[in-house]
């Protein structure tokens, strides 16, 4: 047998890559994936309730909840550094009056 593995790949590149191509660039492959993917970020959606609900019920934080909180440690870390700020141009300010 005068054949490599090398051989039969190649052969099977040759006839299947044309069609995979024509395939992945239709119209009707590009709608199926827009609607797979649609499907997809439904259903997380959907999934992503469910979980919170659950979370919820077991008096748990939800990711929406731990998103929320870390916001509001930000802002407050914000705000605590321009008051600490103040505070020290303020402390300045007294000790260049004495």
């Amino acid at each position: 047998m005068g054949f490599s593995l090398r051989s039969v790949y190649d052969a099977v590149e040759k006839r299947v890559t044309p069609v995979v191509e024509d395939v992945v660039h239709s119209d009707e492959f590009r709608t199926a994936n827009q609607v797979v993917g649609g499907l997809r970020r439904a259903a997380g959606r959907k999934v992503g309730g469910v979980v919170a609900s659950a979370l919820h019920l077991a008096n748990l934080p939800a990711g929406t909840d731990v998103k929320k909180l870390r916001r509001q440690i930000g802002e407050l870390d914000y705000e605590v550094r321009q008051l600490r700020m103040e505070l020290a141009e303020r402390d300045a300010q007294r000790k260049d009056e004495k």
